[in-house]
């Protein structure tokens, strides 16, 4: 599925330059720039610190006017880059560096900012299950949102890493929400990996679950980022440094103010408020869920690297992605080819005791 998909966006890419420089070069006179962002999944409270971002004003004094649109999946938001289409995504780390191989289609793109340091994916078991860390997962059935998910090769290499041979593990597409949560429920599968925000729903649904810990070596790696194409980043960095600015404002204004960014995305999106319990209940439950979300944006964060990558990051990633056979063991992936940190003083260039304050006051 990995070889097709980039052989398909490898296609893309070869046909989109003249419409991608068209749309990066373009007039910059008006009063503000438009920025599009892209969600590669239905609209949930995951982008809470965006709609927060929004509602506090801080694109506005970037100077930006900033669309998120939904897309029909991760897998076209490289085609959409290179289309010039969007300037860019909530994606997965993993494309760039399987792209990068002998072979493969090198695709001009590179992470800029890194927007969730510690990955949002985990690996949940029902309290009294057998499997009390990775070691024991050798003849276990897992279930993935779908087949294709890129967070396999990780959860592989880390069972790998605690000597499980991975052909004695039984994967299974499940799906998200109910699904997911009913295949865990009626042992149809042993372990569940999803996402942080999800683990915390089913167990709100009253299911009683334990979260296995990552081996040592991977906790704390990165899960997703922000790309730019390379055009991108020498023909406009002021976006990206501005956008970077304002979404790094939304993360430190959340965790200031969870309510308020909570109240921010049902204003943005009122067909997302619950319709059943009380106000004092769902901004309860939906606090939450959000929290660990946070945690994962906020991970090790201070006042000068939000948004920043490190180099054994990113080795750590290529070898996980060897170990999980979608990076061929010789491969040789310089990891300069596969991030910047050239934005970071940009993005960390604010007050936060100032956005603190205007985070509070929002009612």
């Amino acid at each position: 599925m990995h070889t097709q998909l980039l052989k398909t966006l490898g296609r893309a890419a070869a046909i989109s330059a003249v419409a991608l420089a068209a749309a990066i070069s373009g007039p910059a006179a008006m009063a503000k720039d438009k920025f599009v962002f892209a969600w590669p999944s239905a609209i949930n409270s995951g982008v809470a610190n965006f709609t927060f971002a929004k509602a506090l004003g801080f694109f506005d004094e970037e100077g930006l006017d900033v669309e998120l649109i939904v897309l029909a999946g991760s897998g076209v938001i490289i085609p959409q880059l290179l289309q010039g289409s969007i300037h860019t995504a909530y994606a997965s780390l993993e494309p760039i560096p399987i792209s990068r191989q002998e072979g493969k289609p090198n695709f001009p793109i590179r992470f800029a900012y890194n927007y969730l340091p510690r990955s949002i994916w985990e690996l949940a078991v029902l309290d009294d299950s057998r499997i009390k860390s990775f070691a024991d997962l050798k003849g276990s059935t897992i279930g993935f949102v779908a087949l294709t998910s890129g967070n396999i090769a990780m959860t592989q290499a880390m069972a790998q890493n605690q000597g499980v041979d991975w052909s004695t593990v039984q994967k299974m597409g499940v799906g998200s929400g109910v699904p997911a949560f009913e295949a865990l429920r009626r042992k149809q599968i042993d372990a569940l990996n999803l996402w942080d925000t999800m683990h915390v729903a089913l167990e709100l649904s009253g299911t009683k679950i334990r979260r296995i810990a990552f081996p040592k070596e991977y906790q704390g790696l990165p899960s997703h980022g922000f790309p730019y194409t390379n055009e991108m980043i020498k023909k406009r960095p002021d976006l990206i440094a501005k956008f970077g600015r304002a979404m790094s404002k939304g993360a430190v204004a959340c965790q200031a103010n969870l309510e308020g960014c909570i109240r921010s995305f049902w204003k943005e999106y009122p067909t997302m408020r619950p319709t059943t319990g009380t106000e004092e209940e769902n901004i309860k439950r939906e606090m939450a869920i959000l929290k660990p979300r946070l945690e994962n944006l906020l991970y090790a964060r201070n006042d000068k690297n939000m948004g920043a990558f490190t180099d054994k990051e990113w080795q750590l990633i290529i070898g996980a992605l060897k170990l999980g056979g979608l990076i061929d063991q010789k491969a040789n992936i310089p990891t300069n080819t596969l991030y910047t940190n050239e934005f970071v003083a940009e993005y960390n260039r604010f007050s936060r005791e100032d956005v603190v304050k205007k985070a509070k006051a929002y009612k």
